[in-house]
Parts: structure tokens; C-alpha cells; sequence
């Protein structure tokens, strides 16, 4: 498959940010990496935070592509037993999705953490968040849930905690991600209490 020369570029700033930190990405870095010539970034990103930005776009577009199927299987899931839903098959499509993004999701955690200092970062970042609590709220509405803005946010606290949780400790057992992801989802029904 074939890949444009800018999203080559983001993907391999992406890697060295997993792998490296945000002070490992420089132009420089990332021409090197990619093993092409000096002004390959620069034509691209005039500045560092040009990049930057660029990349949280970028994690932003791959989060779509991955994060899809999952999405769509818990709404799947759902509407096929609302009141009792596949859990372990939600656990295996979230592992699987978390083993194939683990270098972006490390990427993602550093720019988070860089969104606590700088603002334009923060609020990238904050896109990239509303992003999968627009998908959570799709899957609470789908659950019946009485308040979807709100449950959304807690499903993406948690189900954000178990992936965190997931990448930088490893994997546990099937039994604690599936638990985790039954605890994430139900208190979405109508008839359980909100405080």
C-alpha cells in the first residue's frame, strides 16, 4: 500500500513519540527516521508545533479506522440483547484494537500529558477525545441509557482507564477486560439509578 510523503512523515513522528517522547520529535528526527532528505519536514511543517498538531490530526483519522469496528460491534451487541450484552466479545475487539494501536495510543498518552502545558496541544487533544465520546454516547443512546451525554463521558473514563491500564502495564487477563468492560456498560439501562 502506498502512503503520500506527509502522512509518512506523521506516521513516523507518531513512532517516535511512542518511542522517544514529544523531545524526541524533532524535524530533523523524523526526516532521519524516514530516511529521507534534509526539508522533507520542513516543506510539510514549518514549525515543531505545526507537526505537532498534524500528528493529533492524524491519530485522530487512525482512531477512526480502528476504533470503527469496535463502535459498531457494542452497537451490534446491544441492540441484539440490551439487557445482556456479549461482553467477551466487546473485551476481544477492545484487546485487539489496543494490540494493533499500541504505539498510537503511547503517542496519544504523551500528547495528553503535553496538553496540560501548552493550550494548543489541550485542545487537539480535547478533539480527539470528543471524537470517541460522540461514539460512546451512539452506544448509550443504543443501551437505552436515560442520559447519554452523561453516561458517555463516565464509559469513556472507564473504558479510557482499562486502555491506559492496557498499554503501559500489559495485558491482563480476559477475565479483567471483560469484567471491566461489564461494569463499564451497565450501568447504562433505564431502569438502574443516576445520581
Amino acid at each position: 500500500m502506498t502512503t503520500d510523503r506527509r502522512t509518512q512523515l506523521l506516521d513516523t513522528a507518531l513512532a517516535l513519540i511512542a518511542e522517544q517522547g514529544l523531545r524526541g520529535l524533532t524535524h530533523r528526527a523524523v526526516q532521519n527516521a524516514a530516511g529521507l532528505p534534509h526539508g522533507s519536514v520542513t516543506y510539510y511543517f514549518k514549525t515543531r508545533d505545526q507537526l505537532v498538531l498534524a500528528v493529533v490530526e492524524r491519530i485522530i483519522e487512525i482512531d477512526r479506522e480502528r476504533a470503527q469496528p469496535a463502535i459498531c460491534a457494542a452497537l451490534r451487541a446491544l441492540a441484539a440483547a440490551p439487557a445482556q450484552p456479549d461482553y467477551q466479545k466487546l473485551a476481544e475487539l477492545l484487546r485487539r484494537w489496543w494490540t494493533d494501536s499500541h504505539q498510537l495510543l503511547l503517542a496519544r498518552y504523551e500528547l495528553d500529558l503535553a496538553g496540560a502545558r501548552d493550550p494548543a496541544v489541550r485542545d487537539a487533544m480535547a478533539r480527539c477525545g470528543a471524537e470517541f465520546r460522540d461514539l460512546a454516547e451512539l452506544v448509550a443512546v443504543q443501551a437505552g441509557s436515560p442520559d447519554p451525554g452523561f453516561d458517555a463521558q463516565v464509559i469513556t473514563s472507564l473504558v479510557d482507564g482499562l486502555m491506559f491500564d492496557f498499554v503501559i502495564r500489559g495485558p491482563r487477563s480476559d477475565a479483567h477486560l471483560r469484567e471491566g468492560v461489564r461494569r463499564a456498560l451497565s450501568g447504562l439501562h433505564p431502569g438502574d439509578e443516576h445520581d
